[in-house]
């Protein structure tokens, strides 16, 4: 087949899938009914000529809740403004006697913050059948392999070494630092 051939069966195809897919025409109702199969015709006396159906009941409910109108009141705050200040609930008495006065507690040096520092692995060593110990530890300043009683960044001296921990301890007054693995 060629181009040809491949746009008419197309244009075939979405031709009969328009048709097939029309909405149903808006033919008088005479017409409608010569091709509708034949239903049997209510008769006026089974139903009461004033009771309403159910689709009518339905649409009379719908249109009271319609009708019925709300009153407007206005909104307990408004999203775009601060609300005023409101006054204090127990009154304050205007001055309290002073305090005997205290020396505000003076200023803790707390020098430079401690480096940071990672452990990255730990190696072990057998020397004359004791285990040795070497930690590496990951610092700003680059990887580090130190041993316990070791100095490291001037700061931390290494106190123990554990296979899975090391254990810092800051050269100045401070906490103990324990390192493991993440």
């Amino acid at each position: 087949m060629n181009w040809k051939s491949y746009a008419v069966v197309s244009g075939a195809t979405v031709f009969a899938g328009w048709l097939a897919a029309a909405p149903p025409s808006n033919a008088p109702a005479g017409a409608r009914d010569a091709q509708a199969p034949a239903r049997p015709a209510s008769s006026p006396t089974s139903q009461t000529a004033g009771a309403p159906t159910d689709i009518e009941l339905q649409a009379m409910r719908l249109q009271a809740r319609l009708r019925a109108e709300r009153v407007y009141s206005e909104p307990a705050r408004d999203p775009f403004r601060f609300a005023p200040r409101r006054a204090p609930a127990a009154a304050v008495p205007e001055r309290e006697p002073p305090i005997a006065d205290v020396p505000p507690p003076a200023p803790v040096d707390l020098g430079p913050p401690a480096p940071m520092v990672s452990l990255a692995g730990i190696a072990e060593d057998l020397i004359d059948g004791r285990t040795a110990r070497t930690a590496v530890l990951s610092a700003p300043a680059g990887v580090l392999i130190v041993r316990e009683g070791d100095e490291i960044l001037g700061y931390y001296r290494v106190a123990r070494i554990e296979s899975e921990a090391v254990e810092l301890v800051p050269l100045g007054n401070g906490a103990p630092r324990r390192l493991t693995f993440k």
